[in-house]
Formats: C-alpha cells, structure tokens, sequence
C-alpha cells in the first residue's frame, strides 16, 4: 500500500503538534464516532529507480494530506450566556458571604453593668432600634406566670380604709408581700460570664448575667457595679449569698460588717427570722474563714439599730457571732414612726470609718421594709460610700409601683376599729411616673414593682453591693397581692439609677416624658368626695354639690384624652420601654377615669332625688357614715357610656398583652376587676374613731 495514503505515524503527530499556531484537528461528526482499528502493512521493497510510478488504482479513494488548520475563532454570541450565568452566580455567593459577616453575632465581650442597667450611662437615643439581631430575648423569656385579678365583693364596715379608696376582696391571703421567685439557669450573657477567667464558679444572682461576685471586676475595666435587684425566697438565701460576699472581701482585705437595722414596729418579724437564720451565717464564716484570719479578728461586725435616730448596740466590733446574734435580739422598738434611713447610713459609716484602711474594709448591711423619710439626702449617703469604698447590701423589700406609700393593718384593741397607717416604700423611679389616683381617690392599690426602691437601689448598685428581695410574709400589710416577677421579664423596664437632677433633665428633654410627667402632677391631688351623711336632707346636699364637680372633671378628663393622644408620635420614636408602657396605661385609665365620673354623676343624681336610707340607725357606741366605692353594676344610663366602656376594656386589655408579666399588666387587670362604676356603701366605727387615731402605731 502506499504510504502517502497510510495513517499518520506517532511521530507525524508530533511534529504537526509542535507546529507554532496549528490546533488539533476537530472531533468526527457524531454518526463517524466509531473506533477506527488500522494496521499497518510490512514494508514492500522499493521499486526499481527505472520503473515509472504505478498509477492509483481507480477504485482506492482518494484520501487528501492532512493540512494544518487555524485555530476557530470563539464567538463571543456563543460564550455570553454561561458567563453571565457564571457572573450571576458568584456575584450571589459573595453577596451572602458579606450579609453573614456584617449582621452576625460579634465575638463576645464581657459587658459592663454600669452602662446596661436601665440606659443610665448611656446617651438617649433619638428613634428605637426595631430589629436587633443580637436581642435574644425571645429565648430568654420562657417562663411565665398567670396572675388572677383580684375578685371584687363586699368588704366588711370594719375593714374599709379611713382614707383612699375601698380594700377589694373577699379573704385574707397568708401572705401580703409580692413572692419574687429566683429563675433557672440561663444561657446568653451569663454564660459569657462564666467563660471569663476568674468567674468561672462563682454563684450568679438572677439579675440576668450579673455574677453574684459583684466586687469582681466583671467588665475587666476597672469599675465595679452592683445589683439593685436581687430577688430571694427568703431571708436565709439572701444571709447566704451575703455570706459569699464576706468571704470573697475576705480574699483581699480584712472585714468590718456593720449591720445597720431599722427598728420601726413592722420590722419585727424580719429581725427574728434573721436571728433564727443566722447560723447560716456563722456555720459558713466558721467552716471557710482560715485560721489565722480568725486569730487576727480578720472578721468582726458591729450591730446599729436606727429610726428617728442611732442605737448603737453592740458598738465593739467583735468576731464572735454568737454575741452578734444576742446583740440583735436586744435591738429596741422605734416609736417614732420616723426612718431616717440616710442619715444613719452616713452615721453608721462614720463610726467605724476609722477602722477601714488599707488593710481592712467596711461592709455596711441595711436590714429595712422601707424606704426611709429622707430620700432627698440620697447623694450624701453615695458620697460616703464612694469616700470610704464601702458597699451596700440592703435585704428589703419590693417598691410599690410607681406610688411611694404602702399600708399596714391595725385593729384598736378597745373599739376594734380598723386603721390603715402608712409607710414609705417607693416608689422604684427617681420620681412618680405615672397617675396618683384611681379614678375616684388616691392610690390604694399597692401594686408590687419588682424593683426595690429607688433611693436604697441606687446606693447599693453604685456602692458595688445587692439589694436583696425579700418576699417573705408580713404580717401587718394590707395588701393581699401575691406576685411573682421575673427579672428576666422586667431587665428592659429596668428605672434610671443616675441622680435626681441628671434624671430630671433626661425627662425634661423628652417630649413624651416631660408632658407625661406633667399629667401627673395635675393631677397628683384629684379626688371626689368619699363620705357622705346618712341624714337624708344632709345627704341630698352634698350630693347636689358633687354632681358639677363631677362634670368638670369629665370635661377635664376628655381634654387629657386628647392631649395624650397627640402624643403618639412621641410614644413611637420613644427609646425607653418603661416609658411607652407609662404612656399606654395612662391612656387606658384616663377614658376608664371618664367612664368613673358619669358612674359617680349618676350616684349624685340618685342620690339628690331620692337620699339612700341607712339599713339601721347610729347608737352611742356605733356611728354610721355614707362611703363612695368603686363597684362594677353600672348606674349611667347606658347611651352616655356604652362606646366608653367598650374603649376603656379595649385599651386596658391591650396593655394587659403589650405588656405581659409585668406591673403595667397587672395594674390594667386591676383597673378591669375592680369595675368603672361606683357603689354607696354604709361603714360602721366608734363614734371616737378620730380620737383614736392618736394611738395608732407609727411604722
């Protein structure tokens, strides 16, 4: 065969493919792809040089050389649509690459309490942060508690209050006191905590994420911050945790621990069951504090007793805590009524200041149920603190709800007449911030907070100390509320821990603040008229009377509906929960205020054309007197009020949802419970019931 015609040799296709700019031949069309088997045949011997060339047999094809060809040129119309799909598809992949790098969470860093409780140290936003992807909130709120309103009945003559308005319900709870129940363990910040060297162990209190170390520098800058809200079940676990405390000063310092007592009436209770709990105390102080520290009084206390003035009992500090615990027992009672809680703090820590140095510290612990009379010195008591590096651990009790005062129950012991004397507890805010009244009188509700109160939180967050709350029973409060609040739920309505003057100017620069605030004061000493005379002309009279007063304030109430309303816009950009929640309960009270003044419109107009007869008449030793209730049977007539009470339920229903758990719900519940209308009700007392009074003890 002759080889022009033969298949390429190895070494053809290696010379045409080292060629400069010749490309492999292309593939054969798809019916061609079939494997090609060539042989190739022995080689013949040459032809004679003189024999002419044999020509081609006529039936062998002819087969053309193989030619280089040129590279085909790519058109880009051919190439376009895969690199845009390829385009289009990196471009995705690197788009959600920089989205998680930017909206995920960042490393985290231990954060400092000083500038997370309540936005104190924190400039005030101008618009609320809607979405935040590092809120987790949501799974921080897991437990929730159902709280049943208070049922609304008949309230003995004996029991009704000499001032404000009624005492609802039926029977005495076991407890008066709202129960603030400890959380779980969480996760979140508190297992940040956990992960920062020198934590690692230590208790955690239920302010979330705060190690119960508080001294520990838990933002590793420097500063130390305290919790102003530490909830307890009872006296015990907080003598433990202070405990804790002790030991911890223990590492670093010798100790002094002043236990500073206030010595009114209703703290009797508290005093024996810290007496019968204080071998928590010493068994922990015996069992851990070395030896050598002991021989060395590395730890003694000092017992004061306080209330209009000092009493010091045990004025040597001592360690021995058995003769502590006899100290406290010999505690007085007093009379006074007066808690002049500053004042003592700065006394108490002048006394032993002496004693601090740089070898030693002093622990100031303040064992109250109250707030104290003279909560305006408040930043002389800080000052003291801060000078002399002491910390503050208050084991108290819970502030009532934006209200300073509480009440305790008495019963004469000679004409069995009820009393009602106050104490000053609260409220939880450096200054009211919401309605004084309740439609009819001033506030009688006593709606537990969840926080202690403001001045004694202040002091011992600042000072790097804890206030403990206690939920323990008292027995002489009024209030049959049984209340469990969770820190967790509460940390975003946390109050303003700064001074009064850096918080009054915060307030002033909001509008929705300041207007609110407003609203408060004018109406701080709204009431209608409570008693009435049971002697039939007497009581038309006064019923006559009352009834253009009741229409001015309808009026006046209608006006503060629509000053409220304006303010929405400045509710929507506010940054502060706390406040929002001010401004939607206000607005639920005041068109429920409104449905309570046609109610007692239309009393007084009953009243004035037929006077209600009493069910029997006085006697020398049982005087009757006509009082205004609240009450739920509606007495207008239903037109004038029907679209009011639908609007009143459906506000106070909406902050009941907005605001689950929390003091504005239960407040809300309240208001519904207690009903919008009003009821005259006959209150039987010793014609001496004014008389006395005098004789009431003072708390």
């Amino acid at each position: 065969m002759d080889t022009r015609f033969s298949a390429p040799s190895s070494d053809d296709l290696i010379a045409l493919a080292g060629e400069g700019d010749l490309a492999p031949a292309a593939p054969p069309p798809p019916d061609a792809q079939k494997t090609l088997v060539v042989e190739e045949p022995a080689p013949a011997a040459p032809p004679p040089a003189s024999a002419p060339a044999a020509p081609p047999a006529a039936a062998e094809p002819r087969v053309r050389k193989l030619q280089p060809r040129r590279r085909r040129r790519i058109r880009l119309k051919h190439v376009l649509p895969a690199w845009s799909v390829s385009l289009l598809v990196h471009l995705a992949i690197f788009s959600a690459l920089a989205a998680s790098i930017t909206t995920s969470a960042p490393e985290a860093q231990p954060v400092n309490f000083d500038s997370a409780l309540g936005g104190a140290d924190r400039a005030v936003e101008e618009t609320p942060i809607l979405d935040d992807p590092l809120d987790d909130r949501a799974q921080r709120l897991e437990e929730t508690y159902d709280v049943a309103p208070p049922e609304a009945s008949a309230v003995a003559a004996d029991e009704r209050p000499d001032i404000g308005s009624v005492v609802m319900a039926g029977g005495a709870a076991p407890s008066a006191t709202p129960n603030v129940r400890p959380t779980a363990a969480r996760g979140g910040a508190e297992g940040r905590f956990l992960a920062v060297e020198g934590l690692k162990g230590r208790n955690i209190s239920n302010f979330a994420g705060v190690p119960a170390a508080l001294g520990t520098d838990v933002s590793l800058s420097g500063r130390v911050g305290g919790d102003p809200t530490f909830g307890v079940p009872e006296i015990g676990d907080a003598l433990n945790q202070l405990t804790r405390e002790i030991l911890r000063h223990l590492d670093d310092h010798k100790v002094t621990v002043v236990w500073l007592f206030d010595e009114s009436a209703s703290m009797r209770d508290d005093q024996r069951a810290i007496v019968e709990k204080f071998d928590r105390v010493s068994s922990e102080l015996s069992r851990f504090v070395p030896q050598e520290k002991k021989a060395s009084a590395a730890l003694n206390h000092a017992i004061v007793g306080f209330g209009k003035g000092m009493d010091v009992v045990l004025e040597k500090p001592t360690p021995d805590v058995e003769e502590v615990r006899r100290a406290i027992k010999r505690l007085k009672v007093d009379a006074t009524g007066e808690e002049s809680t500053m004042q003592a703090i700065r006394e108490a820590v002048a006394a032993y200041s002496g004693l601090a140095g740089k070898d030693r510290r002093l622990l100031l612990v303040l064992v109250t149920d109250e707030s104290g009379d003279d909560g305006d010195r408040v930043e002389e008591a800080l000052e003291v603190l801060k000078k002399t590096k002491t910390a503050l651990y208050v084991i108290g009790r819970q502030a009532i709800f934006g209200y300073p005062f509480a009440h305790h129950r008495y019963v004469d012991p000679v004409t069995k007449d009820v009393y009602h004397p106050v104490i000053r507890r609260g409220p939880e805010t450096a200054d009211v911030e919401c309605f004084q009244w309740d439609g009819l009188y001033g506030r009688w509700d006593e709606q537990p907070s969840g926080f202690g109160p403001w001045e004694l939180a202040r002091l011992a967050k600042e000072s790097g100390g804890i206030y403990f709350l206690l939920p323990s029973e008292e027995f002489m409060r009024i209030s049959q509320r049984e209340k469990t609040y969770t820190i967790e739920t509460l940390k975003e309505y946390m109050p303003e821990y700064v001074s009064r003057a850096a918080y009054a100017e915060r307030r002033a620069e909001s509008d929705l603040r300041r207007s609110l605030y407003a609203l408060v004061t004018e109406t701080r000493d709204v009431s209608y008229r409570r008693d009435f005379p049971i002697e039939p002309q007497a009581l038309r009279e006064a019923a006559l009377e009352q009834i253009p007063i009741a229409s001015a304030r309808l009026t006046a109430l209608l006006e503060i509906q629509k000053r409220l309303e304006s303010l929405k816009k400045h509710r929507e950009r506010e940054p502060e929960r706390r406040w929002r929640a001010h401004y939607d309960l206000m607005l639920a009270q005041t068109v429920a205020f409104q449905v309570k003044s046609y109610e007692y419109r239309a009393l007084m107009e009953s009243l004035a054309k037929k006077p209600q007869p009493p069910t029997k008449q006085p006697t020398a030793d049982v005087s009757i007197t006509f009082v205004v209730d609240h009450a739920g049977k509606p007495l207008a007539p239903e037109p004038e009020t029907a679209k009011k009470y639908a609007e009143a339920r459906r506000l106070l229903n909406d902050v009941v949802a907005e605001y689950p758990d929390t003091p504005w719900s239960d407040l809300a519940k309240s208001t519904l419970a207690r009903g919008f209308s009003v009821v005259l009700n006959q209150w039987e007392h010793s014609p001496k019931y004014g008389e006395r009074n005098q004789f009431v003890p003072k708390y």
